[in-house]
Order: structure tokens, then C-alpha cells, then sequence
């Protein structure tokens, strides 16, 4: 089906707004007073879900009356609230650095899909061209919204949204003078202060804070404002597609050539990768390789070469004239040396890890290499059935099944445990790899670590179990309260640590402190 064809079939959203921008202004000022008090000052955890659920549903109660969700776009609110929720599981940075912007995106795809807007099933050029529309949208949300303000003082009862939408008006205009107000009184009078201090306390509030939390809650005011605006007019739904202009810039002979060129560099080199993918360490030593000659200087060059042939191949497809059977040989051929490629990085990192053991930075390559390898495999398929303009997709949807996939594995934990279990048993390593114990490193790793380290602590010979013993209790002290901690700000792997510190807390106590910062490996 044509992406004409999809527009005419979409179906119409609704002209007409169901709620004017009073009350579009109004719901974004409370959802950004609910914002500064489930974010401000406290760590990313069940927040973020809870901040996600709240606009996920108010966008869908803002939706055009005859909008209807695409069937094909109905994973993406699930898929919102999934990552939405990936926080109050793990803690680890790199996990939270993807997680935090997936859930946002996923987020933002589900409001549009709200309004009636088809996502899924739209190519990729298309795609592009409403994202930049969708974040317009955002970004002069919260201008479009402030227009509104002088009408907030208007009756709005019997127009937008009736007594319901009047009381959330009045309780958005209310706030800041409320807030002021109770910070003043609570400073003048102790009496005062002491009744309201199970709500607010306000003792320790100072204007610094105060300000603080008014530019918190002005910002999600502000993205929320632009989401309830897309969830309530939707998007253009008529956009001209790209590929009919694209399509026949580059003859078919060219394009085959361009691809067989690439393919004859490619082969030569997986020639000469094959004798060490399947010659194994014997193969390796024969040479004089060391292994962080071997695996160190390749690795991400073969990462890039990955990238960069699956650019290529999306490149030519969109603009080739015509798929001849010689042009469809050479782009399989590209897709399957680069698998090649990519299983040849895996193994050089493999061969590292092997000898040096496991850091975070290695964890997050394989799972890049397993993203890649999913990308190549399913290149290979969109190639052979004339779909390669799907790749974008395919690559998004698979880096969301990796993102889950790690999460659920607990990098951190896991690289502590495999660096670990190779200090109590040794004896698959090679003769020449490291044995020693990082318990700098170990305890660097974080909450999500923490559990693990415990649990082998008794394990250990008695000058690794001081070692890393001092670094717990180095960990334990910088800064960590064993109280628990905030609501807002829960998290599985946060409150696992805090067990097991509180479980071992005697005993730490019998290590001295470390001193420095905890050490980092290279990657």
C-alpha cells in the first residue's frame, strides 16, 4: 500500500478541539506542579513512570472526539509504560542515559498516535518529516499555550470542560500564590510551621529552593503543555511522500557497481578474518598478536565499518532507479559480509574480556554488537522481499528489544559477578590472563553491584576479601544514607544495595577506608 493510499485510508481527526487552550494551559501547570514534587531534588526512579502514566493518560482523554488509534500503533503506549518504568528497576547511568530519552520518544509517538496520526505503518522519510513537525510542535507548545493565560480568568464552566475543568483552573492559579504564602507564614510563626510540617517542610526551604522547584515545574509545564496540544489537534496527516521524488536519482547500473566495489574490499577482508574466527587462540599466538593488539585496535573500527555499510545500503536503496537481479546479489553480499564483520568484533572482544575480564564499557559494546548483528540479519531479509526502506524501523524496534534485554540482565551486576567468579575460579583462563582482583573498580560499579559483592564476599581468599571489603565500606560511607530513601525516587536495584549493606555493616566496619576515588579500567 502507498503512503497516499495510507493517508486517505487514516482516519480524520476531528477539526473542531474539544477543550480550548485555557484548559490545555491549565492541566500543563498542574502536571508541572505534580512534576517538581515527584523530580526535584530526589534520583530518577518510580517518578519517571508515574510522570509517564499521568500524561499518557491525560493525552488520551484530550484526544479529537473521532480520532481512532491505528492498529498497527497500538505497541507503542505499552512500550512507553515499559520504559517509563526501567528506572525504578536499574540505576546504572548508561542504562538510564538510553532508557530516559527511549521512554520520552515512545512517550511522545504514543501521544501523536492518540490523536488519530498513523506512525508505524509510515516509511521512514515520512517519519522524519513528522518528527520535526512533532518537536515544532513541543517546543511552541508551552508559547501557544501562555497566549491563553488572560482567558483563564474568564467562566469557563459551560464552555471548556465544565466544573471539573473550572476547580483544575483555579487550583493551577491558586499554587504559586499558596506556595508563597506558606513559605512566608511557616518563616514568621513556629506554630504554624510545625502543623503543616507532615505536607511541606518548610523550614528548610530556602528562596534558592523555592526557585528551584518554580524553574522544575515551569519546564514540564512547558513539554507538557506541547504534548496535550499534539494529543488534542493531532498532526498533518496529508504530507506528500519523499520517495517517488528520491527513487531514480542513481541508475541501476550505478548503483550495482557502487555496491560491487564495496563487496570486493569487504570479501577480501573477511577472507582474511576467517582463518582467525575459526583458527581460534593457536591461530591468534601463531601470529604474534597480542591479545590487546588484536582485540583493542580493531574492535571499533569493525563497529564503524558495521554502521556505515548499513548507511550505505539504505542510501542506495532509496535512490536506485531499478533492482536488477545483479544489483540484489551484490547488496546480499554486502549484508552478509557484514555480518561477518560484525561476529569478527565480537570475537576480538571476546578474546579482551577473556584475558582482562569485564567492564561496563565491554558490556555495552556486545550489547551493541548484538544489536548490530539483529540489524544485519534483518537487512539481509528487507533486501530480498524490496522492503529495505523499513530498515529504520526494524533498527528502532530491535534496539528497543536490546534496551530490555540488558535491563533485565542488570549490567552492572553481571559484570561483577563474571569478574568475580574469575578470582575464585580460574582455571578457564588462559595462562597469560590477569587474576587480580579490581575491588576499586568493583565497588565503582554502583547499587546495582552491590548485592553481588556481598554475596561473594565470603568466598574470597583473605586478602581480596579485605580489599574489597574496604572498598565496600569506602562505598558505603561516600555520601549514602541506609535509611530509606524517598517514594518518588524508588528503585529495585537502590533498595537491594541498601539491604545488603545494612546485612554486612558490622562486618565493614572491621575494614579500613580506602583512599582516592575508585579507579575506572580502559575500555
Amino acid at each position: 500500500m502507498t503512503d497516499h493510499a495510507i493517508d486517505h485510508a487514516a482516519p480524520r481527526v476531528a477539526s473542531i478541539d474539544r477543550y480550548s487552550p485555557a484548559v490545555l494551559l491549565s492541566l500543563a501547570l498542574l502536571f508541572g506542579l505534580l512534576a517538581q514534587s515527584l523530580f526535584y531534588r530526589s534520583a530518577l526512579g518510580v517518578n519517571v513512570g508515574i510522570a509517564s502514566i499521568v500524561v499518557l493518560g491525560v493525552a488520551y482523554r484530550l484526544r479529537p472526539n473521532r480520532a481512532r488509534i491505528d492498529p498497527l500503533d497500538r505497541w507503542i503506549a505499552p512500550a512507553a509504560v515499559i520504559f517509563a518504568f526501567l528506572p525504578a528497576l536499574r540505576v546504572d547511568l548508561m542504562l538510564l542515559l538510553y532508557d530516559i530519552p527511549a521512554g520520552f520518544v515512545l512517550v511522545t509517538m504514543a501521544v501523536v498516535s492518540f490523536a488519530g496520526v498513523p506512525l508505524t505503518r509510515r516509511a521512514a522519510d515520512l517519519l522524519v518529516i513528522l518528527g520535526l513537525v512533532v518537536v515544532g510542535r513541543i517546543v511552541a507548545g508551552g508559547a501557544l499555550l501562555l497566549a491563553a493565560f488572560p482567558d483563564l480568568g474568564r467562566p469557563l464552566a459551560r464552555r471548556t470542560g465544565g466544573r471539573i475543568a473550572s476547580i483544575g483552573i483555579g487550583i493551577a492559579l491558586a499554587f504559586p500564590f499558596l506556595l508563597v504564602f506558606a513559605f512566608l507564614f511557616a518563616s514568621a510563626d513556629a506554630v504554624f510551621s510545625s502543623a503543616i510540617t507532615n505536607l511541606f517542610d518548610f523550614r528548610n526551604w530556602s528562596i534558592g529552593e523555592l526557585i528551584g522547584r518554580v524553574l522544575v515545574a515551569a519546564t514540564f509545564a512547558w513539554v507538557a503543555g506541547g504534548l496535550f496540544l499534539l494529543a488534542g489537534r493531532g498532526a498533518d496527516t496529508t504530507m506528500s511522500p519523499l520517495l517517488p521524488r528520491l527513487r531514480g536519482l542513481l541508475s541501476s547500473t550505478a548503483g550495482a557497481t557502487t555496491l560491487l566495489a564495496v563487496d570486493a574490499l569487504f570479501v577480501f577482508f573477511v577472507a582474511l578474518q576467517i582463518a582467525y574466527l575459526f583458527g581460534g587462540i593457536d591461530t591468534l599466538n601463531a601470529t604474534g598478536l597480542t591479545y590487546s593488539s588484536y582485540a583493542r585496535r580493531g574492535f571499533f573500527e569493525l563497529i564503524a565499518v558495521a554502521i556505515l555499510a548499513g548507511g550505505l545500503l539504505f542510501a542506495v536503496e532509496l535512490v536506485v532507479a531499478k533492482r536488477t537481479r545483479l544489483y540484489v546479489a551484490a547488496a546480499l553480499t554486502l549484508t552478509l559480509a557484514t555480518l561477518v564483520i560484525v561476529v569478527s568484533a565480537a570475537y576480538r572482544m571476546q578474546l579482551y574480556q577473556l584475558a582482562y575480564g569485564w567492564t561496563e564499557q565491554r558490556f555495552y559494546a556486545l550489547a551493541g554488537i548484538a544489536w548490530l548483528g539483529a540489524g544485519g540479519a534483518s537487512a539481509a531479509v528487507l533486501v530480498w522481499r524490496d522492503a529495505m526502506r523499513w530498515l529504520p524501523h526494524a533498527a528502532a524496534l530491535l534496539g528497543l528489544a536490546v534496551a530490555i534485554a540488558v535491563n533485565l540482565m542488570a549490567p552492572s551486576a553481571f559484570v561483577a559477578r563474571q569478574n568475580l567468579d574469575r578470582v575464585v575460579d580460574p582455571s578457564g583462563l588462559p595462562a597469560d590472563a590477569s587474576r587480580d582482583l579490581d575491588a576499586r573498580y568493583l565497588a565503582s560499579l554502583g547499587d546495582g553491584a552491590v548485592p553481588t559483592l556481598v554475596e561473594f564476599l565470603p568466598r574470597l581468599g583473605a586478602s581480596d576479601r579485605a580489599a574489597l571489603g574496604s572498598a565496600l565500606r569506602t562505598f558505603a560511607l561516600a555520601g549514602r544514607d541506609l535509611e530509606p530513601g524517598s517514594l518518588q525516587g524508588f528503585s529495585v536495584d537502590r533498595e537491594r544495595a541498601r539491604q545488603a549493606l545494612i546485612g554486612v555493616a558490622d562486618e565493614l566496619r572491621g575494614y579500613p577506608l580506602l583512599s582516592g576515588a575508585p579507579s575506572r579500567p580502559r575500555p
